[in-house]
């Protein structure tokens, strides 16, 4: 009786394969329609030239893995001509080539860069991310560096700073924001 059961079985699973066809759909043979491709002129615009870049080396501020101190390096910003360095300066605060150093800018977001050449005020709107609440030695560090960034710079006299487009008090709740910051003497 076991004997007819599995002979059963058996051969229903080949029957089972052989009308399945391993999966495979059958071909069609219908045919399509052919298109023959018809060669178009290719109109080759001439490049518009490039603009010369120019490059700087520029003064960034980072803190050590503790923050417990600021470390001033050196990096080459690159910009256009026809912008000032202040907007590359600022986001090459962003990432230290220093594996030993922090941002202070990791997550930062330099909204608006803005120079007023008749009064020397560079505005700034800034953007916080997530992970930009670094508690008050941090917030210190961050001030001190955003500071010491633009004022190395003879022509701004004077630096404004709004976050998300709205003058505060404090960037991050630690540390007062005087507006505008003035260039120490």
């Amino acid at each position: 009786m076991k004997k007819h059961l599995y002979q059963g079985i058996l051969i229903s699973s080949f029957i089972a394969l052989a009308v399945s066809g391993c999966g495979q759909k059958p071909a069609t043979n219908a045919t399509q329609p052919t298109t023959t491709p018809v060669s178009t002129p290719v109109v080759s615009a001439t490049p518009a030239p490039t603009p010369e870049l120019k490059q700087s080396t520029v003064k960034v501020y980072f803190t050590d893995s503790n923050q417990s101190k600021l470390v001033e390096k050196e990096a080459t910003v690159t910009y256009k001509p026809d912008e000032a360095p202040y907007a590359a300066t600022l986001n090459a605060l962003k990432k230290s080539s220093d594996s030993s150093l922090a941002s202070l800018f990791a997550g930062v977001t330099f909204k608006t860069v803005a120079f007023d050449k008749a009064s020397g005020d560079l505005k700034l709107d800034l953007g916080f991310g997530s992970n930009t609440q670094l508690g008050a030695p941090g917030e210190d560090y961050f001030l001190q560096a955003l500071k010491k960034t633009v004022f190395q710079f003879p022509e701004v006299k004077t630096l404004s700073v709004l976050k998300d487009g709205q003058k505060v008090d404090s960037l991050m709740g630690h540390m007062d924001l005087p507006y505008p910051i003035k260039r120490p003497n």
